[in-house]
């Protein structure tokens, strides 16, 4: 006799109106004895969460969508919690231990992605491919001007010249330091949970974020959102830049302050910075990140390549799917958890 479960899926990302669920209902082959109902209710809001979480036995959700002490209290039914992705900033862990909900995510995902995509916005900000192009299209070169050199607002240093400091050093970090070293840039690294020795075996030198900020040409972020980061960068930590610094966020909107960027690039016109996240998403029409010639943006997209979405999709749901057959998934992310729910090995 198969077992029936309910698995409903949140994300607008991944359970939009439009989703057939051809992929999961392969994959489901796999499992004859359990009997899956798949089900697509995008929604971001604690009462969403609870009403779903009434006739659901897993959740799948994605960055947006906000798993909080009450959603976890108001959810019995719920025995895992699948997170498409890396990030835990929107979950309750505790919360979720405490009721004996199982969270699962995928720490591999997107991390030559993001790795790339942060570097490209490296070599972007280096060798101010934006601004030439705009300059271009503006008819920078209508009057006959041949130099380049004439239409440049700002200095181009070879990469080997340059201290670029990196934020976090897990494995987007450690794959971006991967990237810089044939570059041959000066590459700094500030993450006080990383042994010095293991910064220095990836060809970095292990810093102070204060030391850090003051010495970089370059900022990469690439630490995860939790207390200790919100706010990482701030009024303080801008104060003590170089004034023609550029920043480059693919992590996390809110460790940076925002009002305190906004106010040093306004301030200090040869800075600039390229984000990929910001503190609210999508950024308001009247933001003034959108105004600020010196800022690049994109939409949350670093995660994003065809094969990466394929991958995370297939493999959150897996998680599911053993912790619903009471096995342990491959990443738990509140291992004390298993202290109150018994899963095999």
């Amino acid at each position: 006799m198969t077992k029936p479960f309910t698995i409903i899926v949140t994300s607008d990302r991944y359970g939009a109106d439009t989703t057939d669920f051809d992929r999961e209902n392969e994959l489901l082959v796999q499992f004859p004895d359990i009997d899956v109902t798949l089900i697509a209710v995008p929604g971001r809001t604690e009462d969403h969460l609870i009403a779903m979480g009434q006739r659901a036995d897993a959740l799948m959700l994605s960055t947006r969508e906000a798993v909080t002490r009450r959603v976890c209290e108001s959810i019995p039914r719920v025995k895992v919690i699948a997170r498409y992705g890396v990030g835990l900033d929107n979950v309750d862990l505790d919360a979720a231990t405490e009721h004996g909900i199982i969270v699962t995510h995928y720490p591999q995902y997107c991390t030559a992605e993001v790795a790339d995509h942060a570097m490209a916005m490296i070599l972007t900000l280096n060798r101010r491919l934006v601004e030439l192009n705009q300059d271009l299209h503006a008819g920078a070169r209508g009057s006959g001007v041949r130099s380049a050199t004439s239409i440049l607002r700002g200095p181009v240093p070879a990469m080997s010249a340059i201290t670029l400091g990196l934020v976090g050093l897990g494995r987007i970090g450690k794959a971006v330091a991967a990237r810089l070293k044939p570059f041959g840039s000066r590459i700094l690294v500030a993450d006080p949970y990383i042994d010095p020795d293991a910064i220095r075996q990836t060809g970095a030198d292990p810093v102070r974020l204060d030391e850090l900020v003051m010495q970089s040409d370059i900022i990469s972020l690439h630490c995860p959102l939790n207390s200790d980061t919100r706010g990482l960068l701030g009024p303080d930590q801008f104060a003590a830049m170089k004034p023609e610094v550029a920043i480059v966020n693919t992590c996390r909107g809110p460790v940076i302050d925002e009002t305190a960027l906004v106010d040093f690039l306004t301030v200090h016109p040869m800075a600039r910075a390229a984000l990929d996240v910001t503190e609210v998403e999508p950024l308001a029409a009247d933001s003034p990140l959108y105004v600020l010639p010196s800022v690049i943006l994109s939409p949350h997209s670093a995660y994003y390549s065809e094969q990466s979405a394929r991958t995370v999709r297939e493999q959150t749901f897996l998680s599911a799917i053993a912790v619903l057959q009471g096995q342990l998934p491959p990443t738990v992310a509140n291992p004390e958890v298993l202290q109150r729910v018994t899963l095999v090995n």
